[in-house]
């Protein structure tokens, strides 16, 4: 039996490379301390497999070693995603970028085994898999709502957008993220100015991992996004203008129902539509 033959069945989506298989892909080795590259296998356990004549490669994408989680955790960002890992020494926090994919010959890859050392545990893949669903599956919004979302000149110098990213970022390992409610599901062209959207935020957290902690930093974050789109979109005599928030809540993903989740969109903050200047239109998705 060969060496591929013997690990076929050893891969799985969300396994590591070994430091021998990493150098396939250019990147140094090394330990957790002194080499914080990785390379994480991103194809589906079904493709990994399916015989090499039917999928003769796999999808990896390389990532970096941070500090802990922020504002990239839970699928948040369909570009960029900070997840979990298990180790002998702790927790593992790994920042993917889906720019840095590459494909891998599959027998060269099954000739190695991979890291026993650091794993992801089922809620990790879970998240794994989310967010790589998530980037072929993100809400558009309408363009006269994103050119509104833009228009705000707010203290700081900082776009809504960031001001937004930094209220998550805050809570990273907590906030599981937005989820919005725009004109009740209608995806209209509101051209008038005095012809409002009407929008309703909620801050979801995590019920799982210190729910007193998480809950609290969550309606917090729903406070401070509600004082933001205030200055935003509040005029001096508090009438709102362009976007009408309606709502801003916390909630435990616990709390969420199937009939909600259907309701609500997930609110991703890496639409590069939002940051460009000038503003340009949003391809569709």
């Amino acid at each position: 039996m060969t060496d591929a033959e013997r690990h076929r069945n050893d891969w799985r989506q969300g396994s590591l490379l070994s430091d021998a298989a990493q150098a396939l892909c250019g990147l140094g080795t090394g330990s957790i301390a002194a080499q914080p590259h990785y390379a994480v296998v991103v194809s589906h356990d079904c493709d990994l497999a399916a015989s090499d004549s039917k999928e003769p490669t796999v999808e990896i994408i390389t990532a970096l070693q941070v500090q802990k989680l922020g504002g990239d955790s839970y699928a948040k960002n369909a570009r960029r995603l900070q997840v979990e890992y298990q180790s002998t020494q702790g927790p593992v926090v790994l920042e993917l970028s889906a720019a840095a994919k590459i494909a891998v010959a599959k027998a060269a890859l099954f000739a190695h085994a991979p890291r026993r050392d650091i794993t992801l545990d089922k809620q990790g893949l879970n998240i794994l898999q989310r967010w790589l669903a998530a980037r072929y599956r993100r809400a558009a919004f309408p363009e006269a709502f994103e050119a509104r979302l833009r228009a705000p000149q707010l203290s700081g110098g900082k776009s809504l957008l960031q001001r937004i990213g930094g209220i998550l970022a805050v809570g990273g390992d907590h906030l599981r993220g937005l989820l919005y409610e725009l004109d009740q599901g209608a995806n209209v062209e509101r051209v008038a100015e005095n012809d409002m959207y009407m929008l309703g935020i909620v801050v979801l957290y995590n019920s799982l991992r210190d729910e007193y902690t998480a809950a609290k930093m969550a309606s917090t974050a729903a406070e401070q996004l509600a004082q933001l789109f205030e200055e935003a979109f509040e005029t001096p005599t508090g009438e709102w203008q362009g976007i009408c928030l309606e709502y801003c809540l916390a909630m435990s993903d616990n709390a969420l129902t199937v009939a909600e989740s259907e309701r609500y969109q997930q609110w991703r903050l890496e639409h590069l539509s939002l940051q460009s200047h000038p503003p340009q239109a949003m391809m569709s998705n």
